[in-house]
């Protein structure tokens, strides 16, 4: 199994067999009766990256997952510091957009750096993460 967790695929495996089709998940790439079967569990980015909020822009984060599901967006600090933290209801098969407008859940604007945030489903299981950019001017 070969991972890319920055795009969100999983190549699963090589499966030959000359009659069998598998629909497992998202994208089927066929070849000759060689079948190569990828996962996509979840794409996730925000932008603009970076974002300038104290001149009043937003952050969009957006998230595609195959399953429907309630999550929630926690947003931290380089020194894994909590900054914020949103709901977030996803919806398979479709763009899930949420914005964040760089304030803390303290209603302070945050400093200049880079930010991680994490998308966490009701089940604790993390169904993206990435980097937030802000640069305050």
């Amino acid at each position: 199994m070969i991972q890319y967790p920055n795009l969100g695929i999983v190549i699963c495996d090589f499966i030959r067999h000359s009659d069998l089709v598998i629909r497992h998940s998202t994208f089927i790439m066929k070849k000759s009766n060689w079948i190569l079967i990828f996962l996509l569990a979840a794409t996730v980015f925000n932008y603009p990256n970076p974002f300038n909020p104290k001149g009043g822009q937003t952050t969009s984060i957006e998230c595609t997952t195959d399953t429907t599901t309630e999550a929630f967006i926690y947003i931290y600090d380089m020194s894994a510091r909590f900054i914020a933290i949103k709901p977030f209801n996803l919806l398979g098969g479709v763009k899930n957009q949420i914005s964040w407008d760089g304030y803390s859940d303290y209603n302070q604007l945050v400093g200049n750096g880079i930010y991680f945030y994490q998308i966490i489903d009701k089940t604790r299981k993390r169904v993206g993460r990435g980097k937030i950019w802000v640069i305050n001017q």
